[in-house]
């Protein structure tokens, strides 16, 4: 008889590559797993892996299976909701946050999300935008908040927001009336963040043809940057909604530039699996309070 225990092991296996991978995001042991993936090669007398070679590799029957697999279990959670509601889901739902996300909007984004999934809890993970987005491939997240310069063919992007920058830096040490090329801003002393974050692309981007190569402060925190800038220690470009209060508190001056400053994309990724409807129900929660100007959330301006 086919059940959805083993639609689902069939599914995450392909889908993770691995057994182990599979038990683990269904919360079962590896051996379980194997079993179900036996009962379904048993119930229906096909080979769903091709074991000949030194990695099993999927049969042309066994893809056949797997495609019928997601229709299903796409099938499965439309007809829940409809039934249910949001409530029915539950399980948890690790997201994947930058820093930018952590210091704004994510409090209203959990809020909303205890509302609406009282059975789901939120397991939030903050870190660099390259790191989260190879733990979303491995599926080791479920759903990441990320700057749009990091899609993938295998993950389905829902738009978000822009996050808007600017070069800033100390007005002891910037020009108030001069307007900067992207020639002198690469030749001053800048501080960012590494390669891991989503930043670095956009601060290339902005520069090019021309690069910063032997005046880099490298640090991995907005905050750190923040301060190392007000201190004097060199310019950088920040998300200005955020920062903008360092402006008008006459800590921060904004650099008048030859070109229009960076802006960036932030958009909901997930992979393109059976749990798309709870994540792209997140993700339009995500839109409605996405704000990267609002430190902390509206809960606390309120």
């Amino acid at each position: 008889m086919l059940t959805f225990k083993q639609i689902e092991a069939l599914y995450w296996v392909v889908q993770l590559g691995s057994f182990a991978s599979a038990a683990q995001r269904l919360n079962t042991t590896q051996s379980a797993i194997t079993k179900r993936i036996q009962e379904l090669e048993s119930d229906f007398d096909v080979s769903i892996f091709d074991r000949s070679g030194h990695k099993a590799t999927l049969t042309p029957k066994g893809q056949e299976m797997v495609e019928l697999a997601s229709e299903l279990l796409t099938q499965r959670d439309v007809m829940l909701m409809k039934l249910k509601g949001h409530h029915t889901f539950s399980g948890i739902l690790r997201l994947g946050i930058t820093e930018i996300t952590a210091m704004t909007w994510l409090p209203d984004l959990i809020a909303q999300l205890r509302i609406l999934f009282p059975k789901l809890t939120v397991s939030p993970k903050t870190g660099m935008a390259a790191e989260l987005q190879q733990n979303l491939l491995k599926g080791q997240l479920d759903m990441a908040f990320l700057h749009n310069e990091f899609k993938s063919p295998l993950l389905e992007q829902y738009p978000l927001d822009y996050v808007h920058f600017a070069w800033v830096g100390s007005p002891s040490i910037i020009t108030s009336d001069r307007v900067y090329t992207p020639q002198e801003i690469s030749e001053m002393s800048l501080i960012r963040q590494d390669m891991e974050s989503g930043l670095n692309s956009l601060y290339d981007d902005w520069l090019q043809p021309y690069t910063a190569e032997q005046n880099l402060f490298t640090i991995n925190s907005l905050l750190a940057m923040a301060g190392l800038t007000v201190a004097g220690f060199g310019i950088c470009c920040l998300p200005i909604d955020y920062f903008y209060p360092l402006v008008t508190s006459r800590k921060l001056a904004i650099l008048k530039t030859t070109k229009a400053p960076p802006k960036s994309l932030y958009c909901a990724m997930y992979a393109k699996n059976a749990n798309a409807m709870l994540y792209k129900e997140v993700a339009m929660l995500a839109k409605d309070v996405c704000n990267f100007g609002i430190p902390y959330g509206s809960g606390i301006n309120a």
